[in-house]
């Protein structure tokens, strides 16, 4: 940018020279007597001739004309203020009286020179002299860019190499050639790093030879954050992780078989997690999952066949059926459990027909029926040593069947008068007491008698009773 400025001020001024050239010109041709007046050489002292720097221009013979005069003034103005605003600042970022003092001499000097000039309306001179103090400034600034430039080279690669006086005195000459660089600056900063960044480089090594991958990352990060610009060590950072990485989920791994062959199935289920947050989606991963879940399913076999057995030493069917289903759920190849579910199911199927019989013994005064209990009976004998409550069931059911199938002496009793019988059975006719055989059961007596209203009696004989008696006497007039 800077450069760009020089150079578009340089042929501003260069159109303004050209211009006053031809004014020059044009006067001279009008003051021919006046310049050979004004020619004549003026005394000078030897002492300020050689005070002159190099670049100071003599006065031209057009000093004294007015016109001209105020021209040359006007474009020193103007080349002044664009020395003093754009090029001076520009000098300012050098630090030349350290970069080169003769230089910097010589432009001091010109300044000088050419205020003076001014100051004396010496405006040519003055210009003359400005203008050749604008093109070494011009050169000087261009020249210490390019310095400069090489010296942020010199400096960055003498950091990137650890070189740390190699890299002290480039910065230093790039900042003396350019204080305002923040660029430099931040450099700067970066080299005063370079002790501790060569012990982290020193100690990375170390750990390099060492074979010791953890502590080489933890180094190599802290050396990121001081140089995060070296794409080598972020290569060897990667390559660092993915080894801890895999070492790592291999070692989880076998900690969750591990876990799993001691029956610790939480710590298995948590290695697998921390492994999964490593690598989500390894093979690894599934089949670890599957022994977790081959193993929990084992243990629910094993819960399961330990409560049926439980179960039945307590003669609860009910319980070994719930368990042995489970097992077949999770194993339905578990021969020893379908079977041992058959006979749950059928002495469960018996227990119910037993209390089934039993809620309801007259039912089975019924041949058919009877028929059916004593099958049950039959069939209960097969499973007496494993359910001691369906033996006694069974046992009291026969003694319940004997019992409803043998008939009682029923002892009727009325007036001689009332004629009676058993619906469904049979006559008893009019008597005054008379025993019949019934089996035990329910019955209705029906009693009728000319001029009185009948009767019904509902009796149930039970079937715990040698004898039983009741009265049916029709005495309630129409």
């Amino acid at each position: 940018m800077i450069h760009q400025k020089i150079a578009e001020a340089r042929l501003a001024k260069r159109k303004l020279f050209f211009k006053t050239l031809l004014i020059i010109i044009l006067l001279s041709v009008f003051c021919v007597a006046l310049i050979l007046w004004v020619s004549a050489p003026k005394t000078r002292s030897n002492s300020t001739e050689t005070e002159q720097p190099l670049d100071i221009v003599e006065s031209s013979p057009q000093e004294n004309d007015n016109q001209y005069s105020e021209t040359l003034r006007q474009q020193y103005l103007e080349a002044y203020a664009h020395f003093e605003n754009t090029i001076k600042p520009e000098l300012n970022k050098i630090d030349l009286p350290k970069w080169d003092k003769p230089l910097a001499d010589r432009i001091n000097a010109n300044e000088s020179a050419a205020i003076k000039q001014f100051g004396e309306a010496k405006y040519a001179q003055a210009n003359a002299t400005l203008d050749a103090l604008i093109k070494l400034a011009e050169t000087t600034i261009t020249d210490s860019q390019k310095q400069f430039e090489s010296a942020m080279k010199n400096a960055q690669q003498a950091f990137d190499d650890n070189q740390y006086e190699q890299a002290k005195v480039a910065i230093s000459k790039a900042l003396m050639l350019d204080s305002s660089s923040n660029q430099a600056s931040e450099l700067a900063e970066r080299i005063e790093q370079l002790p501790e960044i060569a012990a982290l480089v020193e100690q990375i090594e170390v750990a390099k030879v060492e074979n010791n991958p953890q502590t080489e990352l933890t180094l190599i990060n802290q050396l990121l954050t001081l140089t995060p610009e070296r794409e080598a060590l972020k290569q060897r950072a990667q390559a660092l992780q993915t080894t801890l990485n895999n070492q790592k989920f291999q070692s989880l791994i076998s900690q969750s078989y591990a876990a799993i062959d001691d029956g610790r199935i939480e710590a298995a289920k948590s290695a697998l997690n921390q492994a999964r947050n490593i690598y989500s989606s390894r093979s690894e991963l599934s089949d670890v999952n599957m022994a977790i879940q081959q193993y929990e399913k084992n243990q629910r076999i094993q819960s399961s066949l330990s409560n049926a057995a439980q179960a039945e030493s307590n003669d609860n069917w009910q319980a070994v059926k719930t368990n042995l289903e489970q097992v077949i759920k999770e194993n339905p190849n578990n021969k020893t459990a379908t079977e041992k579910l058959a006979m749950a199911n059928n002495i469960l199927s018996l227990d119910k027909q037993f209390d089934d019989y039993l809620e309801s013994p007259y039912r089975l005064s019924n041949s058919q029926l009877a028929e059916q209990a004593r099958a049950a009976i039959n069939a209960a004998a097969a499973y007496r040593n494993q359910s001691l409550s369906l033996s006694r069931k069974s046992r009291e059911l026969e003694t319940v069947l004997t019992a409803v199938n043998q008939p009682v002496a029923v002892e009727v009793r009325s007036d001689n008068q009332t004629h009676i019988l058993v619906r469904g059975v049979g006559n008893v006719g009019e008597v005054e007491s008379k025993v019949i055989q019934l089996k035990p059961g329910q019955y209705t007596f029906e009693g009728k008698r000319q001029g009185y209203k009948s009767k019904l009696v509902e009796v149930t004989i039970p079937y715990d009773v040698n004898r039983f008696s009741l009265t049916l006497v029709c005495d309630e007039p129409i």
